[in-house]
This record gives structure tokens, C-alpha cells and sequence, in this order.
């Protein structure tokens, strides 16, 4: 049986130094400071499992920020989804993946940037790979009474805010990645709402309202008896 494992990273896979503990791994620098870690058995885990189906990571990182990631020597996945679906990395080459759902938003992605670029209400206002805009409220502004008027799809995470063309998601990127590898199952994991389209599309997903896990290690065991007998 052929299965594919779609997986969110940040919060989900890997965390941040906030959430480190003494043996975990780092996999991930940045500015010159240990930035994202996994941990042991977790890495253990996930290295199983993509020996012996497909695993994909699916992250709103940018190209960048992915790229940053060096995972360990022994393992690195060839795929990777990246810029919520706009992109598929395979290896070093790089794929338009949805990234034509984005066209008819572009006027509006640069019209909300002018305007939220400017507010002192946020220290972060930019235009991720040329695909969506992120926002970061300065820590003293309530997130809660900031709004927008906008067609762009807008999902917020505490002072974050993502505001994504429409069919620029998960799930559609999920939909994608079956189309070009034909799986007969697909498993997915992650933790927040800008993961939910891609819990829907699963077949087995793992994630508030699905099966809910505590940690890596706990979905990892369950895909690895699942899907690894």
C-alpha cells in the first residue's frame, strides 16, 4: 500500500528554545542563535517512517526559512511543501505549486501591505515568497480588536496574523500532493487552524478536532503502527 504522511513542522514536529528540553536535537539556526529543535525520539520516529512511506513536511515557512532547516546528517526529507502550498521543494529544485492561485490576489496582497506597512500597531508587515502577508502586533496592542476588510483569507495565531489568497492552503495543497503521487492513504498532522484544510482532506489526521495528540512522539507511534506494520 502506498501512503503519503503530510506534516506540519513549527509547534507540530519541531519546536522552538521556548519549549527545548536538555536532550533534544537542534535542527534549525538562526542569527546565530539555536532556533528549532526535535527531539530524539521523535527524530527516531519520523526517520522510520520515511523509510518506509512518504513523508512530506507542509509548513507556512517561506523558501527561506525551510531551506534553514538542516535536520540531522543521516535524514532529510526530499519533499517539502512550503509557503502554505505556494511551492513544492524536491531536492534543490522548486515547483510552482499553487502558486497560481495567487495571481488574481496580487493587487490585493499589495494593497493590504501599503496599508498595514505603516501601522504602528505591528512590527512585522511583509509579503512572504511573493504569496501571502504576514503581520506581527507589537507585544502592547490587543490583537483581538484589530480587523480587516479584505477578500484575503485572514488567520491570526496570538499577536500573528496570515492574510492568504483564498485557495492558497493546506488542504488544496494536500489535494495536490495525491494528485502527483497517487497515494492509496494519506496521513496528516498539525496543530492550528491554518492546518485544518489539510486534517480535512486526510484520511487520517491528527490535530484539535481529529485525533488529538500530546506531543510528536504520541502521533508519530500511532502513523508508525498504522501505517509501518
Amino acid at each position: 500500500m502506498k501512503i503519503l504522511f503530510a506534516c506540519d513542522l513549527d509547534n507540530t514536529l519541531i519546536h522552538s528554545y521556548k519549549k527545548r528540553r536538555a536532550d533534544d536535537i537542534c535542527v534549525e539556526i538562526y542569527d546565530g542563535h539555536e532556533q528549532s529543535f526535535i527531539s530524539p525520539r521523535a527524530l527516531e520516529l519520523v526517520k522510520k517512517i520515511a523509510a518506509q512511506i512518504l513523508f512530506v513536511p507542509v509548513t507556512t515557512r517561506s523558501i527561506a526559512q525551510y531551506r534553514r532547516i538542516f535536520w540531522t546528517e543521516d535524514f532529510r526529507p526530499r519533499q517539502a511543501v512550503v509557503t502554505n502550498g505556494a511551492f513544492l521543494l524536491d531536492g534543490d529544485n522548486q515547483e510552482n505549486f499553487l502558486k497560481k492561485v495567487v495571481a488574481p490576489y496580487e493587487a490585493e496582497l499589495k494593497l493590504q501591505h501599503e496599508n498595514f506597512s505603516d501601522n504602528p500597531a505591528f512590527d512585522i508587515c511583509r509579503i512572504v515568497d511573493e504569496s501571502f502577508l504576514y503581520l506581527r502586533c507589537r507585544d502592547d496592542i490587543d490583537a483581538d480588536k484589530i480587523s480587516f476588510d479584505t477578500s484575503l483569507t485572514v488567520q491570526g495565531a496570538n499577536k500573528k496574523f496570515y492574510l492568504f489568497p483564498p485557495e492558497l492552503n493546506k488542504g488544496a495543497a494536500l489535494e495536490r500532493l495525491i494528485e502527483k503521487f497517487s497515494p492509496d492513504k494519506t496521513f496528516a498532522a498539525g496543530d492550528s487552524v491554518i492546518d485544518t484544510p489539510m486534517l480535512e482532506v486526510a484520511d487520517i489526521s491528527f490535530g484539535k478536532g481529529f485525533i488529538e495528540f500530546s506531543d510528536a512522539e504520541d502521533f508519530l507511534e500511532k502513523i508508525l503502527r498504522a501505517a509501518c506494520v
